[in-house]
């Protein structure tokens, strides 16, 4: 069951929740909501699933061990809008990376399940254009998890788009750095069981990883993963405010269970001026081998290069035989840039 809307589509956020943590979830908004035929449809997801997940738990009698996992994540960061999921889609041409697929972000609880019993109308579903940016994307697309952070554990600034006449509290969730350790602890298990089963799903290739808000949380993944690797790529603030501008006007507005109170500008510059302070702040604790630096516009302009010396940078090997399925990808790529009104 997919949510949709002839203005644009909407983010599949918590349509892969369990019944208890729906609820959980109202309860702790108020069950505040303004959209009851949107309440329904998670309500009933949320049942679905519960049954999913009793499926899997028989398929997989033994949950996948949440063993550290045994390659080093490739982390990709970056604020919304600044080239990442090109970025990662691009990546992800190469076969010696995993990664979290959409379907897989999406329903972290029962993934196991749905790639065993659904296999075929997974890669079978046609690909849709996302509104904010043209990028075709369908179940098996590479995802960004922390919208599976935000089903497991509910404390993600996602859940303020959603929620937003409670965007502050969820917002805390960027950084951690004023939420209590034990839920901080809580939030960095959930992680590493998520990469664990991600791993236990296509074992043997390290992960392949992209999530804007973890560019505020480079001392974490550090301490889950060690030794893990990140491209951080960057873009000229004022492109990248209108085009978050118009991620909010589409997609989040359009996601949201009740109606926002707060000024979206405002929002977007408070949260640029945090993501970036503490990746300021962090990227110093890292050894320098382990962080490159990019930009969306070289990127842009001949992504090729960029990826060959992400691949020098971080010591990847196989960029030859990489090169020639990214020429094949690049040549028939449909990405339109959306224009902006200036205004």
């Amino acid at each position: 069951m997919e949510l949709s809307s002839k203005n644009g589509e909407l983010m599949d956020s918590v349509t892969g929740l369990l019944p208890g943590q729906w609820y959980n979830l109202l309860r702790d908004n108020g069950f505040k909501i303004s959209r009851p035929g949107r309440t329904a449809i998670i309500t009933a997801l949320t049942l679905r699933n519960r049954n999913y997940l009793k499926k899997e738990k028989r398929l997989y009698p033994a949950e996948p061990p949440s063993a550290p996992v045994s390659l080093p994540p490739l982390f990709i960061l970056g604020h919304w809008r600044s080239g990442t999921t090109f970025l990662h889609n691009l990546l992800s041409l190469d076969k010696q990376f995993t990664f979290p697929h959409v379907y897989q972000v999406n329903n972290p609880h029962t993934f196991l399940y749905i790639r065993q019993c659904f296999q075929k109308e997974l890669t079978e579903r046609s690909a849709k254009k996302r509104s904010m940016d043209n990028i075709k994307t369908s179940p098996v697309s590479p995802g960004e998890e922390e919208f599976a952070l935000a089903v497991l554990t509910l404390t993600s600034p996602l859940i303020g788009w959603l929620f937003p006449q409670r965007q502050e509290y969820y917002d805390r969730y960027t950084t951690f750095e004023k939420v209590a350790p034990e839920i901080t602890e809580r939030w960095k298990k959930s992680y590493g069981a998520f990469f664990s089963k991600i791993q236990f799903a296509d074992p043997g290739m390290p992960i392949l990883s992209k999530s804007p808000l973890n560019t505020a949380r480079i001392r974490l993944l550090n301490s889950i993963f060690p030794g893990a690797r990140f491209i951080f790529i960057h873009r000229h603030p004022l492109q990248v405010f209108k085009s978050t501008r118009r991620l909010y006007d589409s997609a989040i507005a359009l996601s949201a269970f009740q109606k926002r109170k707060y000024d979206v500008d405002a929002r977007i510059l408070k949260r640029y001026a945090e993501i970036h302070r503490a990746y300021l702040e962090q990227k110093t604790e890292i050894d320098s081998d382990k962080l490159l630096e990019v930009s969306f516009e070289e990127l842009d302009s001949d992504p090729l290069k960029v990826v060959q010396q992400i691949y020098r940078f971080h010591k990847l090997e196989g960029f030859d035989d990489f090169k020639m399925e990214a020429e094949q990808y690049l040549s028939g790529l449909n990405h339109k840039k959306n224009r902006y009104n200036e205004a």
